[in-house]
């Protein structure tokens, strides 16, 4: 239960990871960085990287605990030592290791209260010592967390099996349309190929986004000596070689460019015809909402948080996840360029919805 006096800001702290520059990355630095205006909210991250540049940049106060350099004991001790100097009403964390030692560093010091967001399923089922540490992440929440907020209302019914009992919300991801939007620029592949149609896919080339779904969508294209689409792969992850072998076996290469790691993605968005998502799962991910808020097409199988933009007039959902349902939707396209109607999954709700949450929550025992 919260101390505060009428008219005090509260005081939030965000733990995460940080390694990478994702969805969920994404995400959470639109989030603090909206709920900055509301309260007073800083950052423990466990990495020194793009989210912690961003957060900074926003004049977000930041401190890492490096993971690469300290035991999982010392971000605890650390974690417990910053939460006791800082005493936040609210510790909210994201994704299973900030879950567990940021839950217990919170419940062993000051015992504010404590958020933990669920981004999306877990992706692997892993050996024992995973399932050990999912073991712990679920009884630390059972125990120690007081508020679950789920970015889809499917992953709000995967929490429910999980956390019976518990307060479950859905809170959806937001789109910073107005920041989004000022980062477009150039980009060098439609001048290239100005003829073609660009269709690209963006995120973590990992297995559980179906890259090779991707690829087999040009190969069958060029089996029906349809020249009309070049294909672009924007992200880096450990399956690049595998992917890269594989556009080779099926003789895509001239059609398929791998960029990498790109820090210009809204300008990519908007340079492309149409963006996919060949996921076999996703939460609610950043990139879809991007692709609709700058008025990109957005070809994606129909699973998950997916399924609930369905009502967006340049969202084609489609099932099952193979090759030949997203040809069929892609050759069926008359018009790739269709404005998004009524786009509302706004930063600013977003925030807003999670402050509400915050304050309900510290209102009170």
């Amino acid at each position: 239960m919260s101390n505060l006096t009428p008219g005090t800001r509260l005081r939030v702290l965000h733990i995460l990871s940080g390694d990478l520059w994702a969805g969920a990355e994404a995400q959470a630095h639109t989030l603090l960085k909206n709920l900055r205006p509301l309260c007073d909210v800083s950052a423990i991250l466990l990495n020194e990287g793009e989210l912690a540049k961003r957060l900074r940049a926003d004049d977000i106060d930041v401190t890492i605990l490096d993971e690469a350099k300290l035991s999982s004991r010392k971000i605890f001790t650390s974690l417990r030592a910053h939460i006791r100097q800082l005493k936040p009403d609210v510790v909210h964390t994201h994704r299973q290791k900030e879950n567990i030692l940021g839950a217990l560093a919170n419940a062993t010091t000051v015992r504010a209260r404590c958020v933990r967001t669920v981004h999306g399923a877990p992706e692997f089922s892993g050996n024992w010592q995973t399932r050990l540490q999912r073991s712990l992440e679920r009884w630390v929440g059972r125990h120690y967390q007081d508020l679950f907020i789920a970015v889809s209302h499917e992953l709000r019914d995967h929490l429910a099996i999980d956390y019976p009992g518990l307060r479950i919300s859905t809170v959806p991801n937001g789109v910073d349309v107005a920041a989004l939007r000022a980062q477009i620029g150039p980009v060098d592949f439609r001048d290239v190929h100005p003829t073609k149609r660009h269709l690209g896919i963006i995120g973590r080339l990992v297995p559980i986004k179906r890259i090779d779904i991707f690829l087999k969508i040009a190969a069958r294209l060029r089996q029906e000596n349809n020249s009309d689409f070049q294909f672009h792969i924007i992200g880096a992850g450990p399956c690049r070689l595998l992917l890269e072998s594989q556009a080779r076996a099926l003789n895509i290469v001239e059609r398929v460019t791998f960029h990498g790691h790109r820090d210009d993605i809204p300008s990519i968005i908007a340079a492309l015809d149409a963006v996919l998502i060949c996921s076999d799962h996703e939460g609610l991910p950043m990139v879809a909402l991007e692709t609709l808020a700058l008025d990109t097409l957005l070809i994606a199988h129909n699973i998950g948080g997916l399924s609930e933009l369905a009502d967006y007039n340049t969202a084609l959902l489609t099932q099952p996840n193979s090759p030949a349902s997203y040809y069929k939707t892609l050759t069926g396209i008359a018009d790739f360029s269709v404005a998004t109607e009524n786009f509302s999954h706004h930063a600013k709700k977003n925030s807003e919805q999670t402050m509400a949450l915050y304050s309900a929550m510290t209102a009170g025992p």
